[in-house]
């Protein structure tokens, strides 16, 4: 089954974010696996949808890992501006593009979704739309200004789709559940399509370790709601003690929401402690560091899905991480040391205890290794197949 794919954001987004990684992999694994995915670009220049330039499909590619922006946010060229103010791309080969489904896999700015009702008028087939989190909802406070007020509105745009597939049961249950509060009628079904991963590649090195101790990795985007703050002041905690070990926070950094984490981590480093913020790095190094480290920790309040500790487990890594939203999902079927409340505190509690309890240790590494989880390509097809099942249902 053929499809269309909005990619207008992802393809000029070259940061590696949860959403551009769901939407590069999509794209890549659809074609894969023979589903003919069709990109469309909603061109905010000419305001009209195109097919992708040569860049934008280099953009597309989770090839584009290996090079990850330092920054969150599109980038045109001046090329792509002023050949999109002269109108001078359109979507090629309507016809043929008849009947096709329309997958909405991004976080869509006003204007796209806008747009999208030219794509319903012009295929005549229907749209689906993948639904992440609730987090802006739930932690305003952490969340940057300008999600935090484009977000109502976007959840209500969702419930003029033909079909919503949320990322986890948790994040499927708090759209329901919002759209029920807000007293929507004729709402379109929701369904949980769980995220996928990369099979990672065999571990050849054993674990590092160095004068400071083992390595204790901690990877996702530095923002609020990410907790890092509560986990650079557990760490402080033990480095207090005489513990030994390092810590590395792998991930593009937000300075809207991450500023006192990143304020405190600075601090520390000045102190002397092994502590390093790298900021976005490729998959070979990720790669690396997981091989590397000891275990894992994801200190977030709330999560849609929780990749970072799924990658871990797929490594045979254990995970420190919270209950919050789906990760308690994710954390079920073993090698997670859960906190409920991830204090700096219950943190440190949890911290001192995979480093100093070899049983304990031992025991959530044997369950990670028996975890299996569906890849990219078990995502692509589940996603297909779910799109395959929806008809037009005209919503206003």
């Amino acid at each position: 089954m053929s499809l269309a794919l909005d990619l207008s954001y992802t393809a000029h987004c070259p940061a590696q974010t949860g959403v551009q990684r769901v939407c590069r992999q999509l794209f890549a694994q659809l074609a894969a696996t023979g589903h003919a995915p069709v990109p469309l670009i909603h061109d905010r220049f000419a305001r009209r949808w195109r097919a992708p330039d040569r860049a934008e499909l280099g953009c597309l590619s989770p090839a584009t890992a290996e090079h990850p922006a330092r920054r969150r946010g599109e980038i045109w060229s001046l090329a792509q501006n002023f050949r999109g103010r002269l109108g001078l791309f359109a979507v090629p080969n309507w016809p043929a593009l008849r009947g096709l489904p329309i997958l909405a896999p991004e976080i869509f700015r006003p204007e796209t979704f806008a747009a999208y009702s030219t794509l319903r008028q012009r295929l005549g087939g229907p749209i689906g739309a993948i639904f992440y989190d609730a987090v802006v909802l739930r932690h305003p406070d952490l969340s940057p200004p300008a999600s935090v007020a484009r977000f109502p509105a976007y959840l209500r745009e969702l419930a003029t789709f033909d079909g919503v597939a949320a990322i986890s049961e948790a994040s499927r249950a708090e759209l329901l559940d919002h759209w029920s509060r807000l007293g929507l009628q004729d709402t379109p079904a929701v369904v949980a399509i769980p995220l996928g991963l990369e099979p990672p590649p065999p571990i050849s090195s054993p674990i590092a370790e160095d004068r400071h101790g083992p390595l204790i990795l901690s990877v996702g985007t530095l923002e609020g709601r990410k907790n890092h703050l509560a986990l650079l002041e557990a760490a402080e905690i033990l480095w207090r003690e005489g513990r030994q070990f390092r810590l590395t926070l792998a991930g593009l950094h937000r300075p809207e929401t991450a500023a006192p984490a990143l304020l405190r981590a600075t601090e520390l480093h000045a102190l002397g402690r092994p502590l390093s913020a790298p900021g976005a790095v490729s998959e070979s190094r990720l790669h690396e560091l997981y091989a590397a480290c000891r275990f894992t920790v994801y200190p977030s309040l709330y999560e849609g899905y929780g990749l970072p500790v799924a990658e871990s487990l797929a490594y045979g890594r254990p995970c420190i991480c919270s209950s919050g939203g789906a990760l308690a999902e994710v954390a079920a079927g073993g090698g997670c040391l859960v906190v409920p409340n991830p204090t700096p505190e219950h943190l440190a509690q949890a911290l001192r205890a995979l480093l100093l309890d070899e049983d304990l240790y031992r025991r959530l590494g044997t369950e990670a290794t028996q975890r299996r989880f569906p890849t990219w390509a078990d995502y692509a097809r589940n996603a297909a197949a779910w799109l395959e099942t929806l008809t037009p249902h005209p919503r206003s």
